[in-house]
């Protein structure tokens, strides 16, 4: 019996099993209504009962099972659903049934097809109450009979509304875990002590401080629609789970479950970004489609975090063409491939390239003559661009004013650029450079000549980006450890990249050109508490299971961003997530002057080069680097020294 239990709870019934069952039910209950009608004397059973009945009977049978598909199911999940289809199927036979019986008496046929209404009725019950009960019984025999020999996984769901309901159903029809609910929660507190299925609300404080340690419960399912509930809220939530050493999933949104369906194996762990990224934004879509519409966007870095997150929400407005540009040729590919699978009916262009490469630049702007663009190519990653500043000079720069002059020449309407909040005060070289590109923009918004909309959109780290913190945590939490910071103060603004590209489309049609737009970051993370969140999610010990290591802060790293210098205030928008950074002027000659001196300067050491950074924005001082805001001893000047010398001097 154990061996039949165990196959049987790996593995389904074949449907021709159950067809074949479920016609074996047909047939006996057809001898019981008989008996039943008779008051079981066989005699009179004998006298009108006929092998010949089943002639009639099964093929009507077999055509209606056949139809409604009620054999289909699979019987451990039997639902609600199930059990129409067998009684339409049941209720079919009986009154296809009923009608032979009526016409072959209408038409004096063989007494043999005259079947009495009464037995008709009877069997009709019979089967139907049968094949009901069985598939119940199944179903309950494999969500208490199999799961007995388990300790049960004692769960409470958080949220008492209809996804809960989901939930509480699922979790019940689950053969593969041994769950036990113990109890809803919610905020509610108008639900409390009421019962849905059998499973009492709780209010939150109830839950937490008696029934969750007195019931010994593991897990808490977060089953709440993200339209119902805050991030804050949903973070208070997280935190106190985590505080009794909880597990805590979440139900995933709707349009994720399996064929409209929710499974248990949906139910997954709640994740960093699920918490640290804010309410959804609410966008002007109104202006952001008549901005877009009919319009051709060239993105640049399509391939990255920020412009592959801009290139999926640009798909969904009504855009003529949008052309996707970059170098990197199989992140460029998988984007391809994910646009073609969503079969969108915007056109789209991908295009590998380098933005440094002038030529290939006007060759697109001529073939395309986009209208729109978003700059989104950059060199990002910190202690690298220290290694290499005349990388992040040639492409963060020299890319960034190639675009904005091609903008201009081919008479596009907006450029929008995306900096950084590490072009404040910057520290490093990577910061310097957007810090720069943002003068050379600034710049030319200040030429009465020039027609093109700059706008700039400013923000810090955006969470899941390419080689950013949390997928580096997770990975360390993969391997077991140790989690590595740089410092257990430092801390970082934080925002997910739906969010933050949401923003940047909303700020590219808000702004009339020129200004600086600032995007509302919340509150400072602290990376040592975002580690400690991260081990205690995946359901390890802080310092115990994992470990977190302190190494250091690394070249051109600081403790705290900033998201505005000294020289800049803000202004509100309508948007209460955007601001506006005020104006600083520079004058276009001499800044264009510069930044040509600054890109062509191949001769220099990166030391000469950073030095030369240094002098264009004052506020530049290099932290945990070899490179110091001291004079240097340079070799013998050159004229193009002599001359940036001079022009710094002029722009100071």
């Amino acid at each position: 019996m154990k061996r039949i239990i165990h196959y049987f709870s790996k593995n389904y019934l074949p449907r021709w099993l159950v067809f074949a069952f479920d016609l074996t039910v047909v047939i006996i209950s057809w001898f019981i209504a008989f008996l039943l009608r008779f008051n079981f004397d066989l005699g009179d059973v004998e006298a009108f009962i006929s092998i010949l009945h089943l002639a009639i009977i099964l093929p009507v049978f077999i055509t209606a099972f056949w139809r409604s598909k009620s054999f289909a199911g699979i019987l451990r999940h039997s639902t609600p659903e199930d059990v129409v289809h067998i009684l339409s199927a049941t209720l079919f036979s009986a009154l296809t049934i009923t009608f032979i019986s009526f016409v072959s008496r209408k038409l004096n046929a063989p007494p043999v097809l005259a079947i009495p209404y009464s037995i008709i009725i009877i069997h009709f019950l019979l089967v139907s109450t049968s094949l009901v009960i069985m598939r119940l019984l199944v179903k309950l025999i494999f969500q208490n009979w199999l799961k007995s020999h388990k300790d049960p996984q004692k769960i409470m769901i958080y949220g008492a509304g209809w996804k809960g309901k989901i939930t509480l159903s699922t979790l019940l029809m689950d053969t593969t875990m041994n769950n036990k609910v113990i109890g809803f929660i919610d905020d509610n507190t108008s639900l409390s002590n009421k019962y849905i299925s059998g499973v009492r609300i709780y209010s939150p404080s109830d839950a937490f401080s008696k029934i969750i340690p007195e019931h010994e419960v593991t897990e808490i399912i977060l089953a709440i629609d993200n339209s119902k509930i805050t991030k804050e809220r949903k973070r208070e939530i997280t935190d106190e789970c985590l505080k009794q050493n909880l597990t805590i999933k979440e139900v995933p949104a709707v349009k994720n479950w399996i064929n409209g369906e929710l499974q248990a194996k949906s139910i997954r762990p709640i994740s960093i970004e699920d918490l640290l990224g804010r309410s959804s934004i609410l966008l002007d879509r109104n202006k952001i489609e008549g901005g877009l519409k009919d319009s051709v966007v060239l993105v640049t870095g399509a391939a990255g975090s920020i412009g592959s997150e801009i290139v999926r929400q640009l798909i969904s407005f009504k855009v003529k063409r949008v052309v996707l540009f970059d170098k990197a040729e199989s992140d460029l590919y998988n984007l391809q491939q994910e646009i073609l699978a969503k079969k969108v009916h915007n056109d789209f262009v991908v295009v590998v390239g380098d933005v440094t490469n002038p030529m290939k630049l006007r060759r697109i702007f001529t073939e395309h003559s986009p209208t729109i663009v978003f700059n989104a190519a950059a060199y990002k990653h910190v202690p690298l661009m220290e290694e290499y500043p005349s990388e992040a000079v040639h492409v963060n720069v020299g890319g960034t004013k190639i675009l904005a002059d091609l903008s201009i020449e081919f008479g596009v309407q907006k450029f929008v650029f995306i900096s950084t909040d590490k072009a404040v005060n910057p520290t490093n070289v990577m910061g310097a450079t957007k810090r720069i590109s943002e003068m050379y923009i600034q710049s030319l918004v200040q030429s009465e000549k020039i027609t093109t909309q700059f706008i700039i959109t400013r923000f810090g780290n955006v969470l899941g980006s390419n080689g950013s913190v949390v997928p580096l945590f997770k990975k360390q939490i993969e391997n077991g450890g140790p989690i590595t910071i740089t410092h257990r103060d430092i801390t970082r603004y934080f925002m997910t990249i739906p969010e933050a590209c949401q923003l940047v489309l909303e700020a590219g049609f808000m702004g009339k050109g020129g200004e600086i737009f600032v995007f509302d970051m919340g509150e400072p993370i602290k990376i040592y508490d975002l580690a400690k969140k991260m081990i205690l999610l995946s359901g390890f010990v802080p310092e115990i299971d994992i470990k977190i290591k302190t190494i250091g802060l690394r070249p051109g790293e600081k403790l705290y961003e900033e998201l505005l210098s000294d020289k800049e205030a803000l202004q509100p928008t309508h948007n209460e997530k955007i601001m506006i950074g005020k104006v600083i002027k520079h004058d276009l000659q001499i800044v264009n002057e510069i930044t040509d001196l600054l890109v062509n300067l191949e001769e220099m050491s990166r030391e000469e080069l950073v030095e030369q950074m240094m002098r264009i924005v004052p506020e530049f001082i290099s932290m945990n680097s070899h490179y110091s805001n001291g004079e240097k001893k340079l070799p013998p000047p050159t004229e193009h020294r002599k001359l940036f010398k001079k022009k710094t001097r002029q722009m100071a």
